[in-house]
Parts: C-alpha cells; structure tokens; sequence
C-alpha cells in the first residue's frame, strides 16, 4: 500500500536551525527543492534483510525508461556482495516502479529472470533495455560470472528474457545495444568481448573468455570494463568503442579511447584509432567504467564522454570527434572521491538551450558523505542533499561549467539519486528509509521514493 504527498516548493534562499529543519521534515513541509513524495510498505521478496537494504541503498544500476507515455523506475535487484561464492548469496529480485500523475504510485516485483547480483551498467534502444550483471561475489574476478538480461516494456508491463545460458555468463561491467552485422536487427556486445547477435528467434552468441581469444576481434589492450556501439561512418555496421582499465600511467595505453571497426575481409573488427596522448588530460591513470556517445560541440558529429575512476577520484571527458574515426581530448573534470562521488552520468539538455549536458549520479565515499552531495553524516543535523556539483552545463563547444546560479538543496537525506528527463524539466529520483526501522516480524520495510524537480529552463 502506498501514500502520496506533492509537495511544491520553493528553492531554499535562506538557512534555519537544525531542530527547525526537522521539525519540518516531520511535518512533510520541507524548505528547499520541489519534490514528490511516494510512501510504500515493501515485503521483502528476498530471503534476508540484507538483499533488500543493498538493492536500495547500493545499487549502481538503478535508471528510468520512458516508452509509449509509460514511466518505469527499474531497480534492479542485489545480491550481498559479502558473500564468498554465487551460491551463498542467491540473485536478489528486481523491483519496478510507475509513475503517473501522482507520482512513483506503484510497483511490481518481477519475475525470476529478472533478478540479478549487481547492475553496473545498462544500455537501451527506444523498444527495450539490457541489464549487465557484474556479479562481483567473492575475491576472485575470474568467477564474477552475470548474466544479459533484456527488457521490453509492453503496456506498462515488462516482458524479461535472460539472453545468457550458463556457459555464456561472464563479467557484465557493461553492456551495448546496437547493429554488428548490418541486417538491421539490434545485436548486445557485453564486456570480455561476447556477441550476442539478434536473429529471427534469439541470438547468436559468439565469444570466449577462456584464452581471451575472440574471432570476431582483435584486441591488443587489457580488457576493457567499458564499451560503447555506435556507427560513425554511416556503412550500417557499428563500430567499437572502448577505453582502458588498469594500464599503466603514461604508457600509451593509458587513458586512451580505442575504435573498431569491422573487415569485411577478414570478417573481424580491426582496430583503426587508439589515442597517443595519455597524459594531456589526467595525471594518473583512470579506469574507464562507461562510454556514450553524443554530439557535445554542435558540428553534426557524434563525440565520445567516458566515465572513469581510481583510488583518488572519479572523473568524465569528452573526446571530440574528428570527422575521419580518430577523436582528440578536449575536457576533463575530476573530482576527490569525499568531494563528490558519482555512479556514472546520464546526458541531458538539462536547461532547455539545446546543448547536452553531463548530469553525475550522486552516491556517497564508500558509505560516508561528500562535501558536495551529502553533504552531513547526520540525518539529525537537519542537512541533506545538494545538487549543483550533478549538473554541468555545456556552453555549446564541448565546454562544462558547474550550475551555480543557485543553491539546489534540500534537508532530505537521499542516499543516492537518479537523473532524468520529463517533458523537458530535470528530475533526480532515490530512496529514503532507515534499515534500523526493517520491521523484522513481519521482514518488512517502509521506503519512501522521493523525486526531485529542478526546472533549469
């Protein structure tokens, strides 16, 4: 069961004392940004406490679709990644939220093939979406071994088919939708270079991890966690991108962008650009953990933003597309990991100007606050989340700047949000609860699902 407030406010000008900014709280009548407010008593569908408060509160994976006039939230489901093996720590179930005009009204539990250990990444087209299950259960990556899981909204409800069978379960990191074979049916490419090629009834699946050896490409670089489709040349056949993990500072394999493109030839993708210039825009090497493309300068051609991160930080870049499939390092921001931390970004135009901007999805330093997001370790003290370190706004050439024209605060505590946009306006959506109040009786929990709007028009 559930219960809706709407609130409409104001953006906070001024500040108040920490009692005064409680006694608020409680009586649902927050100063600060407008919110909606969606309140709902959860049945835990998993078999312990653990799996529900990790799919709420540790979940990079978490994102809206939009499809034919319908909202879904999909958070998919957690596993606890304490555990030493797959076989103690079960899948957890994935839960989708639904909006109308109240609000995030509703929610389903989905079935079985849905359930997943831990969703880094996601990828979509405008007919469905496709969950990478990193799994990361245990020390040894080599058994970090998730599924492909593709979902297609239908009627406000989601049709869910795990595309992997067990022998193709692999380290899902990040998964891409997109065309590897010119026949105009949508074909997935998952980390550790394993295809997924769409035919009349299923998929093909070609890919080993055995000897990392893979006849349909040649790679020179250590496996990538990161990987993007997209076709820069119009032939019809997507090329690959991909960006390093772990390589060693100044090395030309640092920091780098990679593009694949296919032989027709040699029925392989081929490499025809890897960047040369590790260095001019980190001082450290950074792992890259996503990759999407989009036109960031206005010149009709696609450009390329990587997410990355390592023991100091976490950053996004852009790289400006040439126009003959090489690409240059144009802008870089990092940030101090107990600054702001972020699980990847989405892009936007967040401010209507027709420029695509970067929005950071926001989380905490390893649990703790951040001194631009969550920015308290107390939710007593009255102080919240603030937002103006998520948005970047781009000046048009491939530029960001943050937005600072004001103060984009509000005393709820949200341990994480999640971008997106409606009907033009910007919107971060999360979850606050308290684990201490797990009504242990009855394993269950009461969450409340709290959508920001910020209207940057």
């Amino acid at each position: 069961m559930k219960n809706c407030i709407i609130l409409t406010l104001i953006i906070l000008m001024s500040c108040s004392s920490p009692d005064a900014e409680l006694e608020d709280i409680k009586d649902n009548s927050v100063i600060g940004l407008n919110f909606t407010r969606n309140s709902f008593d959860i049945v835990n569908p998993n078999a312990r406490k653990v799996d529900l408060v990790t799919t709420l509160n540790s979940n990079p994976g978490i994102f809206v679709y939009q499809k034919n006039g319908f909202k879904y939230l999909i958070v998919p489901g957690v596993s606890d990644a304490q555990q030493t093996n797959r076989e103690s720590s079960p899948r957890g179930k994935t839960f989708v939220f639904y909006k109308d005009e109240t609000g995030w009204s509703d929610y389903s539990i989905e079935n079985d093939q849905a359930s997943t250990w831990v969703v880094r990444n996601f990828d979509y087209n405008s007919d469905f979406f496709v969950l990478g299950d990193a799994n990361e259960i245990g020390n040894d990556w080599r058994n970090w071994k998730g599924d492909v899981i593709k979902g297609t909204p239908y009627n406000g409800k989601i049709e869910w088919e795990r595309v992997t069978n067990p022998s193709q379960m692999g380290f899902f990191h990040d998964v891409s939708v997109g065309n590897l074979n010119s026949d105009n049916i949508p074909d997935i490419l998952g980390v550790g270079f394993k295809f997924f090629l769409g035919n009349q009834n299923g998929y093909d699946f070609v890919g080993d991890d055995t000897n990392s050896i893979n006849p349909l490409i040649e790679y020179n670089f250590n496996r990538p966690f990161a990987i993007e489709l997209y076709d820069f040349d119009g032939d019809g056949v997507d090329e690959i991108i991909s960006s390093d993990y772990g390589e060693i500072y100044g090395a030309s394999e640092s920091n780098r962008v990679t593009i694949h493109k296919y032989n027709s030839t040699e029925t392989t993708f081929k490499q025809i650009f890897t960047s040369n210039d590790p260095t001019s825009l980190h001082s450290e090497d950074m792992g890259a953990t996503s990759i999407q493309v989009f036109d960031f300068n206005n010149d009709g051609k696609k450009d390329i933003s990587i997410a990355r991160e390592s023991n100091s930080g976490e950053s996004f870049e852009i790289w400006i597309n040439n126009g003959d499939l090489t690409f240059s390092p144009h802008f870089s921001k990092k940030f101090q990991c107990n600054q702001f931390n972020m699980l990847e970004f989405e892009v936007l135009d967040a401010n209507g100007d027709g420029n695509l901007d970067i929005i950071l999805r926001p989380e905490t330093c390893g649990g703790q606050p951040t001194e631009s997001f969550l920015y308290s370790s107390y939710r007593e003290s009255g102080k919240g989340v603030r937002l103006n370190d998520c948005i970047w706004l781009n000046d048009g050439s491939g530029n960001f700047r943050v937005y600072d024209e004001e103060e984009l605060t509000s005393p709820l505590w949200v341990d994480y949000l999640f971008p997106y946009l409606e009907n033009g306006v910007l919107h971060f959506v999360g979850f606050e609860y308290k684990p201490e109040d797990y009504n242990d009786q009855n394993n269950s929990m009461n969450i409340d699902v709290i959508d920001f709007e910020v209207d940057l028009r």
